[in-house]
């Protein structure tokens, strides 16, 4: 057998997945945002600031 088929095999015998919690959609999208915003600040400090090269 493949290792694809084992791993069908095992995820199949775990049962359905569970939906997300409410708090845990909090986190993952808090963290996005929070990604997203310290990508924006990199860039603008790199923009006015460069690094001398």
């Amino acid at each position: 057998m493949s290792s694809q088929e084992d791993l069908k095999k095992e995820l199949n015998a775990a049962g359905p997945a569970e939906p997300l919690l409410p708090v845990e959609k909090k986190l993952i999208a808090g963290s996005l945002i929070t990604g997203i915003i310290l990508l924006v600040v990199l860039f603008v400090a790199n923009r006015f600031f460069p690094l001398a090269g």
